[in-house]
């Protein structure tokens, strides 16, 4: 029987709704032998009040501190971890009963550093009624560096960038002192990823949904405005040409080009849709200055349509219409 301890660390700021669920979904788990360290990041609301009376399980730590945000949250609880492997999970998410088990059995058999596996896409109304659930799994178990042969695929990229689907070895990540960077939003995930897995020469999958990750149509970090995501954006596909570079993942230009168009559309979208203080000139600068961005015309030919929506989206971008961008967006608003 598996006796190794697991860290859980689960930042926490203005969550009362959802904390408890969370919670519940950890000490809930079939394998026992964890931590959890709940890392109050200043919140305003009742969510560490919510969950005091759990707090008879000795297992449920709870530390407080200054706002830091998500990164320094997660960094927090890391640097206080006791655990042989940690897990990182959000606090307004829940997670299947096995992911312990299935975790530790994993990495373990595989003698790897970290393993990654599926969640569920879980859509739910303003009421917090379950829409629809989609399951995301990687198409296979393991992709070798060795292997010239290896697809990493968009859905690839989507898996390896969030962290609350991640199981890692402390000491791996204390060796190469990986840690979130501060400040960051939006992209921190796989600004901290993307150096994981160019530290490895294998990335093993768990081939079944563990997390539930929730999306709502509620006022959270992604539906707030941020003036810098373009740049984010860019920072990210950095990052991600390094893990590229490593690999020598011959057809990356395709999927850097997928990543900055994915980011482009969301910047677009938040100038519209989400609260801002910009004029209407301040919104068509955004969006020029994207569209015409010399990292956009570069990867911009390699983009990939999958819709006709995307089509429009690379015609404009291509033609540096930036103007006709402008105006569908404001009569879609």
């Amino acid at each position: 029987m598996n006796t190794k301890l697991i860290s859980i660390i689960m930042p926490v700021y203005n969550v009362e709704n959802y904390i408890e669920k969370a919670v519940l979904s950890v000490l809930q788990q079939t394998y026992t032998n964890f931590e959890l360290l709940i890392i109050n990041d200043g919140t305003k609301d009742n969510s560490i009040q919510k969950i005091e009376k759990y707090t008879s399980d000795s297992r449920l730590k709870i530390f407080h501190k200054e706002n830091g945000g998500l990164s320094d949250a997660r960094n927090f609880g890391l640097e206080r971890a006791q655990g042989d492997y940690v897990y990182f999970m959000d606090s307004d998410d829940f997670i299947e009963s096995d992911l312990l088990t299935l975790c530790i059995d994993k990495i373990e058999k595989e003698n790897v550093p970290v393993v990654v596996f599926g969640y569920f896409l879980d859509t739910e109304d303003k009421s917090g009624n379950l829409i629809s659930s989609e399951s995301i799994i990687h198409e296979s178990e393991v992709i070798n560096i060795e292997n010239k042969n290896t697809t990493v695929t968009n859905n690839t990229i989507g898996l390896l960038g969030y962290a609350w689907n991640k199981f890692y070895a402390i000491d791996f990540l204390k060796e190469h002192n990986f840690k979130f960077e501060k400040g960051v939003s939006l992209v921190e995930d796989i600004l901290f990823n993307a150096p994981v897995f160019s530290s490895v020469n294998s990335i093993h999958f768990i081939n079944k949904p563990l997390y539930h990750y929730a999306n709502r149509p509620t006022t959270t970090l992604i539906k707030t405005f941020h003036s810098n995501s373009f740049d984010l954006y860019l920072k990210k596909n950095e990052c991600l040409k390094k893990f590229f570079n490593k690999w020598e993942i011959n057809h990356s230009n395709e999927l850097l080009a997928n990543s900055l168009l994915l980011g482009i559309r969301y910047c677009a979208n938040n100038l519209f849709a989400f609260k801002n203080n910009l004029t209407e000139n301040q919104k068509y600068n955004h969006l020029k200055t994207m569209i015409v961005h010399p990292e956009t015309q570069r990867l911009i030919p390699f983009y990939k349509p999958n819709s006709k929506l995307d089509s429009v989206y690379k015609t404009i971008i291509s033609q540096k219409r930036a103007l006709l961008l402008y105006l569908i967006l404001k009569i879609i608003k």
